[in-house]
């Protein structure tokens, strides 16, 4: 007998993004050189992060193409060689993130980590 008292599980009432919410797994979104001598490479999530195999393959292809750009010799020179530990992928994200999203987000975070740049998720204000 159906309850109108029971909850969705999580699961059910996460929101579905509309169509995918990380394109052009082959480019970088945005780039903002900082006045420290840093960088932000910025992935845009224009939906939210679900966990759709798409979504999270999305997410792994398009940090891993992030940091093969940040090893690029034509990026480092058209930026000023900034340090490593002054670089920074940002993911801006004003949507709700699935537990699995943010789990694929960790792994990248330590790849992130392993190649001396840090991975960040930030919501506007």
């Amino acid at each position: 007998m159906w309850n109108p008292f029971r909850r969705k599980p999580a699961e059910e009432s996460f929101p579905a993004p509309e169509w995918p919410p990380i394109q052009q797994l082959d480019s970088v979104d945005l780039t903002a050189k900082r006045r420290d001598g840093g960088v932000d490479l910025i992935i845009v999530a224009s939906q939210p992060l679900d966990d759709s195999d798409e979504t999270l393959d999305s997410i792994r292809q398009k940090v891993a193409t992030y940091l093969a750009v940040i090893e690029c010799n034509e990026f480092q020179s058209e930026l000023g060689h900034p340090p490593l530990d002054k670089t920074e992928i940002i993911i801006a994200c004003d949507f709700p993130i699935h537990a699995r999203a943010l789990k694929v987000i960790e792994e990248c975070q330590a790849a992130a980590v392993a190649q001396g740049v840090k991975l960040i998720v930030r919501k506007s204000d």
